[in-house]
C-alpha cells in the first residue's frame, strides 16, 4: 500500500510575534465532513530542530560504517550514542514544551520529537485559532482530522520546530490490486513462499528462533492482521515452519478488522523469512474517541524510541507518496530519521510504488516522470516488482526513475551512468526525468499473483507491496547468517548493494520489460542496474557468501 505524507507549504508572513503557515489546499479524494468535535482528543507531534553539526557527523559515520571497503564496516552505534549526536538545543526543547502547556508530554530520549495528547479545542487554540475538520476518503474507510484553515506559531516556537502534525498532511490511500487466481497454468499464476524461496535460491534457508535477529513489517491506516488467517496460511503453505506467529505486536491490532496489506506483509515476511523472529508494527490511525491520524510521524517517533534490545534488524514498509507532494523540509528530516536507524544497524525497505514512471498513482496526465518518496530517499532500499519466471520480467506497474529531490549518491554513480550512457534501446528522452537524481529502485522481487489468506479465503494480490516484504525476508536471513558467525547485522544496505553485491552477481538480472506511465513506455529494463528493477531479484546463496565475506 503506497501511502503517507505531504507537508505544509511554509510561506511568508513572519513577524516578531508569530509565524504564519498558509494552507496548500485539501487534496483530491478527500471530502470535508465538518468541524471536528471540540472535546475529542488529538495527538500533537512536534519534530524539534536537531543539532546541525551532529547531523553532519551522523551522515559521515553512516557512510563509513556501511561501506563494504571500510575497516569500520558494521560498527553500529547504540541508541544513546545516536541521540547524543543529534540532540536539539535544550532551550528549544523547553520552548516547545512550554508552548504545549501540559505536563503530559511524551518525548524521544533526546527530545527531538515531542508528543502531547489534548482536545481539538486546545490544539486549535495553540495554532492561533485554526479550525480542525474531519475529512473522509472517498473509499469510505479512512477518515482523518486535519486543518481546513491557515495556522500560526509563536516565533520563539517556530524557530525550534522542523514540522508538526496533524496540520495539512493527508495520507495517500491506495488499495492493493487483487488478481483472480488461476491454478491450471503453472506456478506463477499463484506465488507462494515455496515458489519465492526456490526462485530466490533460499529453499533451505531458515532463521534461528530465540535470537536477537528480528525482522518487522510496518502497518498504517488501520491495517491489521488476523492470527487465525496467519495460522491457516502456514498450514497451507509452510506446514513445517517453527515460528507461525509474531513474537510481539508493537501498537494496536484488531483481528476482526483486518486489512489485505497487513495480511500480505505479515504472511510473506514470515513465510519467506522462515523461522526468523518477527515483529508486527502497527501505527495507530483513527481510534475510538481519537479521530487523529498521523501515522508516519508516530512511526518515526516509535523508531527513534525503540530500545537496542527490541530494535528490529530489518523492516519493510509498503507505503509512500509521490515526491512532489512532500515538502522538502519535511523530507530532509525524515531522511535524518532513516540515517539514525541505519547507523544503529537497521535495514529499511520501501516499496517503490505501483504507477510505473507516473509515481504512486499512475500519473496518467503527467508530462514529466514522477519519483516516489520515501522510496526515492538514498537512505532506504527501494524494492521494485517483477513477474513470471524463466525468465523473470518487469512488472509493468513497478515505479522507478530518478529523484528530483536528492542528487545521485556517489555509490550509485557507476551503475546509473552505465544505464544512462550504455546501449539501452528505447530509453526515454532526457527531458522527461532528472538524470542527475538518485536512481529508483535499488532491487526488486516478485510482485504479482501472491496467494494471501484474508477472512479465511485465498486472494490473489499484486503490487510492489508484495515485493518489499519478500525482499526484506531475504535480508533477515542474511542477518541470521552473519549473527551466527559472530558478526554485525547488515544495517543500511545500499553501499554494499552497489559496490559489491550487484556487480558480483548477487542478484538475478532482469532485462525484459518496462514501466509505462505519463503516456510513455517508461524505462526499459537492461543488463545491470536499471530504473525498473534496480539490480534485479535476490539470489540468497550468492548474497550469503558475499555477506559473510564482510568484516
Amino acid at each position: 500500500m503506497m501511502g503517507i505524507v505531504h507537508f505544509l507549504s511554509m510561506v511568508a508572513s513572519v513577524s516578531a510575534l508569530v509565524v504564519s503557515f498558509d494552507h496548500p489546499g485539501v487534496p483530491a479524494m478527500w471530502e470535508d465532513a465538518g468541524r471536528a468535535l471540540p472535546d475529542s482528543t488529538i495527538d500533537v507531534t512536534v519534530a524539534v530542530t536537531q543539532n546541525a553539526a551532529g547531523k553532519a557527523t551522523l551522515t559521515d559515520i553512516l557512510l563509513r560504517r556501511s561501506d563494504p571497503e571500510s575497516t569500520e564496516y558494521g560498527q553500529w552505534l547504540s541508541r544513546d550514542a545516536v541521540d547524543a549526536l543529534v540532540a536539539p538545543d535544550a532551550k528549544g526543547v523547553e520552548a516547545v514544551r512550554a508552548w504545549l502547556n501540559t505536563s503530559d508530554v511524551t518525548s524521544t530520549g533526546n527530545g527531538d520529537f515531542l508528543m502531547a495528547t489534548m482536545t481539538v479545542a486546545e490544539a486549535e487554540a495553540l495554532l492561533g485559532g485554526a479550525h480542525f475538520h474531519t475529512f473522509t476518503h472517498v473509499d469510505g474507510v479512512v477518515s482523518v482530522v486535519r486543518l481546513l484553515t491557515d495556522f500560526s506559531l509563536p516565533a520563539t516556537v517556530a524557530a525550534s520546530v522542523d514540522f508538526l502534525g496533524p496540520t495539512f498532511r493527508f495520507p495517500v490511500v491506495l488499495q492493493r490490486k487483487k488478481r483472480t487466481l488461476i491454478g491450471t497454468q503453472g506456478p506463477f499464476n499463484q506465488v507462494t513462499p515455496k515458489v519465492l524461496r526456490k526462485l530466490m535460491n533460499a529453499t533451505d534457508a531458515v532463521g534461528t528462533p530465540g535470537t536477537k535477529n528480528i525482522q518487522a513489517i510496518s502497518s498504517f491506516l488501520n491495517q491489521y492482521y488476523a492470527p487465525s488467517d496467519l495460522k491457516k496460511f502456514f498450514r497451507k503453505y509452510a506446514p513445517d515452519a517453527k515460528i507461525t506467529t509474531p513474537m510481539s505486536v508493537v501498537g494496536p491490532n484488531d483481528p476482526k478488522d483486518t486489512g489485505l496489506e497487513a495480511q500480505l506483509d505479515t504472511q510473506y515476511i514470515m513465510g519467506v523469512g522462515r523461522d526468523t523472529p518477527t515483529q508486527f508494527w502497527s501505527t495507530a490511525g483513527k481510534q475510538p474517541h481519537n479521530p487523529e491520524n498521523e501515522p508516519f510521524l508516530k512511526w518515526l517517533f516509535a523508531l527513534a524510541n525503540v530500545s537496542d534490545t527490541n530494535m528490529p534488524k530489518t523492516m519493510s514498509a509498503s507505503y509512500g507518496d509521490d515526491e512532489p507532494g512532500v515538502n522538502i523540509g519535511y523530507a530532509k528530516r525524515v531522511n535524518v530519521e532513516f540515517q539514525k536507524a541505519g547507523v544503529r544497524g537497521m535495514s529499511i525497505m520501501f516499496s517503490s510504488g505501483d504507477g510505473g514512471v507516473g509515481g504512486g498513482g499512475g500519473g496518467k496526465e503527467c508530462t514529466k516522470f514522477i519519483a516516489t518518496f520515501p522510496a526515492g530517499s538514498p537512505w532506504v532500499t527501494a524494492v521494485g516488482g517483477t513477474t513470471r519466471s524463466d525468465p523473470e520480467v518487469c512488472a509493468g506497474f513497478s515505479s522507478g526513475g530518478f529523484s528530483n529531490y536528492w542528487a545521485r549518491p556517489a555509490y550509485q554513480d557507476a551503475a546509473v551512468q552505465g544505464y544512462l550512457h550504455g546501449d539501452v534501446p528505447g530509453r526515454p528522452a532526457p527531458r522527461l526525468y532528472n538524470a542527475s537524481g538518485a536512481g529508483i529502485p535499488d532491487v526488486a522481487a516478485q510482485g504479482e499473483n501472491f496467494d494471501v489468506v484474508d477472512h479465511g479465503s485465498v486472494n490473489g494480490v499484486a503490487g510492489t507491496s508484495c515485493s518489499s516484504p519478500a525482499f526484506t525476508a531475504i535480508v533477515g536471513l542474511l542477518n541470521d547468517a552473519r549473527l551466527a558467525a559472530g558478526k554485525s547485522s547488515m544495517g543500511w544496505l545500499n553501499p554494499w548493494i552497489y559496490k559489491t553485491a550487484g556487480p558480483a552477481g548477487g542478484f538475478n538480472d532482469v532485462t525484459i520489460g518496462s514501466n509505462p506511465g505519463c503516456g510513455t513506455q517508461g524505462f526499459p529494463a537492461a543488463k545491470g542496474w536499471d530504473p525498473v528493477t534496480g539490480w534485479g531479484t535476490p539470489n540468497y546463496g550468492a548474497l550469503k557468501a558475499l555477506a559473510l565475506a564482510l568484516p
